[in-house]
């Protein structure tokens, strides 16, 4: 695993987000309940300053205007006292009138605005002039109430006037004036319960924000309580936790936005359900290849390695992992790229390489196999080329020849060699053919319960006209076995033939038949040349001929068709040799007890599964 990680020469490092800089200067986090607190405090005492500027001058015009109707009660009275005398009243009804609500008093003509001398004249000292103009002008009385001008003895008071108009010996003119004065002593009595008023404005006004303090303090900590439940249900969702949830029994904006919040978090919980699954899916389809899928990002670190890559780079050299790299290098620059065979080690492996938005994918494919066929097929139609141009070019030269000889008996030998020449090329199509109807399973094998030790003795018999001695062998008591005849029969028949070939003249072929293992073993043996150990693995590989075969007359594709007729019959070949030994082939079958056990043991296994 180590070495899959450090493809590229680089390990594979965790993905982390970027963590959000920190900005310097920013004041501290002031909570929501500060805020809403402040905020009930604030309202509350600018509510208060407003209510008090609009009410303290209509409670200062209300005690100024209690003064002015304790004196316009002295108005009303006087009034009164002339509507019970007639409207006429006598100098000292007026003076005890004046003395008993400690008023000054006097006639004062209105024309020069001077106070009628003698008795009539009273105890005035000082009056409203306008007061008495208008009262004589309109023939009603006037009230008047004004501030002692400056330089006046009584500077600072306030001066009160009531003129009533009179006739004074049937003429007219002249208003009877009475004066009160408000010393300092009456003003600072308006200005103290003023003053008892702000205090009590101000501690009602302390108390009102107390409360609204206190209220709003509680209103803002529940508030508070249900937005830090959704920050928190934020934080939980941000994690990963989309399970979480926000419960509220308030039908106002929060709850509104709770129950946003919940949908959104369902929504998510759906969109990311939806894309892990896409995910495993990706997943499973990339680990399933069975080409390797290499993922890096755009410093070549890799980010991606299904197992089969990974397999791949732990057992390949250094080399590849550098080929791999140039050729993930050049994607990001050239566009996609393919490279048909990079070697890693004993393998052959096609890069393809494609780039991406932020980095690079490679498919590594393991090609080997195929370059093997490949070459495999070329070296087959080579040798089949070869196989065949040899008789048709002997066939070519003996007619060109038979056309100019005139000697018969030189002419049936010509006729002879042609002969042998066209029954080559006539095994040599056959053998083709075979060998494609068994690759591609169009043969069709009949099974039948056969008597090896009969087909034996039908083998030395076929043989007989070669002259070599074959013997054969038994070994204890072979069973028949259930197999096709014809073709066990051609396999044997291409072994003994090729031990007659390659083994010297006069020296016989043992042909051996006994049991082994619950198989049956046929053993075709000769005391011919031998094959080397490095030989023997591509005996059986159509077209090959080993070393000192040369001297037999082959195509090579003998054992090649032997082997592909015992693999379809449920056998194999095995073969034992030597250089200068001897050789020998032995054919394998299976018994039909054997077969017999076999499909009982699968019966008890699906019956126990």
């Amino acid at each position: 695993m180590s070495s899959a990680r450090k493809v590229l020469g680089r390990k594979i490092t965790s993905v982390r987000l970027p963590r959000r800089p920190r900005r310097e200067g920013l004041r501290p986090r002031v909570g929501i309940r500060i805020w809403l607190t402040a905020l009930f405090v604030l309202v509350t005492a600018l509510a208060a300053v407003t209510a008090y500027e609009l009410v303290r001058p209509i409670l200062q015009d209300t005690l100024n205007r209690a003064s002015e109707a304790s004196f316009r009660q002295v108005g009303e009275q006087f009034e009164a006292q002339l509507a019970r005398s007639e409207g006429q009243v006598s100098v000292d009804q007026v003076r005890s009138f004046a003395a008993s609500r400690g008023l000054q008093w006097g006639v004062v003509r209105a024309e020069n605005g001077t106070k009628v001398e003698g008795e009539l004249g009273g105890n005035l000292d000082d009056w409203s002039a306008r007061a008495v103009q208008r009262a004589v002008a309109e023939q009603r009385p006037q009230q008047t109430i004004e501030r002692v001008a400056e330089g006046n003895p009584r500077e600072g008071q306030l001066r009160a006037t009531y003129a009533s108009p009179i006739r004074i010996e049937g003429e007219s003119g002249y208003a009877i004036v009475f004066v009160k004065f408000f010393t300092q002593s009456d003003i600072e009595n308006v200005q103290a319960a003023l003053a008892k008023i702000d205090r009590v404005a101000l501690i009602a006004a302390a108390l009102a924000l107390l409360v609204a303090g206190a209220v709003g303090y509680l209103v803002a900590a529940l508030i508070s309580r249900r937005i830090s439940r959704l920050g928190l249900a934020a934080e939980r969702l941000a994690a990963g936790n989309f399970d979480e949830r926000i419960r509220s029994r308030v039908e106002d904006e929060v709850g509104s936005l709770g129950e946003t919040f919940n949908s959104m978090a369902a929504s998510l919980k759906s969109a990311f359900e939806q894309v892990e699954q896409e995910k495993e899916r990706g997943r499973a389809i990339l680990d399933g290849m069975t080409d390797a899928v290499v993922g890096v990002d755009r410093e070549l670190n890799p980010v991606f390695l299904n197992p089969r890559a990974r397999e791949l780079l732990e057992s390949a050299p250094p080399e590849f992992h550098n080929r791999l790299q140039e050729v993930l290098a050049k994607t990001r620059y050239s566009g996609p790229i393919t490279e048909p065979e990079a070697e890693a080690g004993e393998r052959i492996i096609e890069i393809r390489a494609a780039p991406l938005e932020d980095g690079a994918l490679a498919i590594l494919r393991d090609v080997t196999e195929e370059r093997q066929v490949q070459r495999a097929k070329a070296e087959f139609i080579a040798n089949a080329s070869h196989e065949l141009k040899t008789p048709i070019s002997a066939l070519s030269g003996y007619l060109e020849m038979l056309e100019d000889e005139r000697d018969e008996e030189v002419r049936a030998e010509f006729l002879r060699e042609m002969r042998t020449q066209t029954e080559r090329l006539q095994n040599l199509a056959r053998t083709l053919l075979d060998l494609s109807r068994l690759d591609a399973n169009a043969v069709i094998f009949r099974l039948e319960e056969v008597d090896l030790e009969d087909l034996l003795h039908e083998l030395r018999r076929d043989f007989s006209y070669t002259g070599r001695p074959l013997r054969i062998h038994v070994e204890g008591n072979v069973p028949p076995v259930k197999t096709d005849p014809t073709q066990l029969h051609r396999t044997l028949a291409i072994l003994v033939d090729n031990a007659i070939k390659y083994s010297p003249e006069e020296t016989p072929v043992d042909l051996t038949l006994r049991r082994e293992d619950g198989n049956a073993l046929i053993e075709v043996r000769d005391q011919g040349c031998g094959i080397s150990e490095a030989e023997i693995p591509h005996i059986f590989e159509r077209f090959y001929r080993a070393q000192g075969s040369s001297r037999a007359d082959g195509t090579g594709l003998g054992l090649a068709l032997a082997n592909e007729i015992v693999g379809h019959l449920g056998g194999e070949i095995r073969v034992q040799s030597k250089p200068g030994a001897g050789s020998t082939f032995s054919v394998v079958l299976p018994l039909k007890e054997k077969e017999n056990a076999l499909r009982e043991k699968a019966r008890n296994r699906t019956r126990v599964s």
